[in-house]
């Protein structure tokens, strides 16, 4: 995969006379994102980018755990025109994550354990594999030895609580239960399951104890996405930590679709899909590549893997099921990632995005989406659909 970084647009482009989107070439003749470091006007992005249909990416001006508080977005109209809407305004970026200076390594924080109880749908894939039955067992053996000292020394810090304890028992009940009519129903490699948040924390809480042993037990649990979850979805206190961005706010009509949240265990992938309004994506902690194709020969693409498999094409609108395992995902992962399709890389763009950073999407421009760092690492992204 090419790690090349695109080179900066620093001037801001109100001053620029020439269009700001010069594209640069990657090796294998994938191009770059154009690229500023914020601010940007919402007059010049509404310009330059949302009108044009022309994806940038925004950079912070500093480093996430350097941000400032999140100010005040009742500006008066005149304010909010030049007023850029940088990562800088979302309190999540240093409320849920807290990033190691020795280590570089990135961990949720306690404030998100006040959530635990909120249903989110998730996303598993391979759920018979080694990870996930060690990290089933896991649950299982600290809920039934929590007062022990070997489950104090893998567990989380409450775990020596009757309501962690319990808690603990009933996602391993739960979690085997989804495998099981899984397994007997459908494929084995890949589940949709609607579970507390809790979930996603003591998977991460696993992973941490088995990254901070010299010799771990099992491989990290990987693959566990809370995908596309709704920000409607979370308690008030998450949802303030995410304001909408003023550029989703005022670039456009102001209509916003829908907005969605992603959170997970590294590798985290988002198959070949297209959506139906344009998309500002935000990273949160951890990094992913994305790869991006134009309306037109982004949808050629999607055709020519779908008739190789004699399949009906859709709309590529919806992230279905099907293109999350079995052939579909391999001959679409293989097309667009690997190059195996016919001109796959003739028009494609990459852009690499770490935490702070936001991605315009156009409308109708065809995307995927893989993370990328260690095994088990958390990675966290939010996006707003907006006209």
């Amino acid at each position: 995969m090419v790690d090349e970084r695109p080179t900066r647009l620093l001037a801001s482009t109100r001053h620029l006379r020439q269009p700001l989107f010069t594209f640069t070439h990657h090796a294998r003749n994938l191009k770059t994102v154009a690229e500023i470091v914020a601010p940007i006007s919402i007059e010049d992005f509404r310009r330059d980018a949302f009108q044009a249909q022309r994806p940038l990416l925004i950079r912070p001006s500093s480093k996430p755990s350097t941000l400032s508080p999140c100010p005040n977005q009742q500006n008066d109209a005149n304010t909010q025109t030049n007023t850029s809407t940088s990562p800088t305004i979302l309190p999540a970026l240093t409320k849920w994550f807290n990033t190691s200076p020795s280590s570089g390594k990135t961990s949720l924080t306690p404030y998100l354990d006040n959530f635990r109880s909120t249903i989110l749908p998730y996303e598993l894939s391979f759920p018979n594999s080694a990870q996930v039955l060690g990290f089933m067992s896991w649950l299982q053996r600290s809920s039934s030895s929590s007062s022990s000292s070997t489950a104090s020394s893998d567990s989380h810090p409450d775990s020596n609580s009757d309501s962690d304890s319990q808690s603990r028992l009933a996602l391993a009940h739960l979690l085997k239960n989804y495998i099981t009519h899984h397994s007997s129903s459908s494929s084995s490699e890949f589940l949709i399951l609607d579970l507390p948040l809790h979930l996603l924390l003591l998977a991460h809480h696993y992973n941490m104890f088995l990254s901070s042993s010299q010799t771990p037990p099992n491989p990290p649990l990987t693959n566990l996405y809370i995908a596309q979850a709704p920000l409607s979805h979370l308690p008030s206190p998450l949802r303030s930590d995410l304001p909408t961005p003023l550029l989703v706010s005022h670039a456009g009509r102001g209509d916003i679709y829908s907005s969605s949240i992603w959170l997970g265990l590294q590798p985290t992938y988002t198959p070949w899909h297209r959506d139906p309004n344009p998309n500002l994506f935000c990273q949160l902690c951890g990094t992913k590549v994305l790869r991006l194709m134009a309306p037109k020969r982004g949808e050629a693409l999607f055709r020519g893997v779908m008739a190789s498999l004699a399949v009906a094409a859709g709309s590529g609108k919806i992230r279905g099921e099907e293109m999350m395992k079995g052939e579909q995902r391999r001959a679409l992962e293989g097309a667009v990632w690997a190059g195996d399709g016919e001109g796959a890389d003739d028009m494609m763009y990459e852009v690499t995005v770490q935490a702070g950073d936001m991605l315009f999407m156009p409308l109708g421009w065809w995307h995927s989406v893989k993370s990328v760092g260690e095994e088990g690492g958390i990675n966290g992204s939010v996006n707003w659909w907006f006209r």
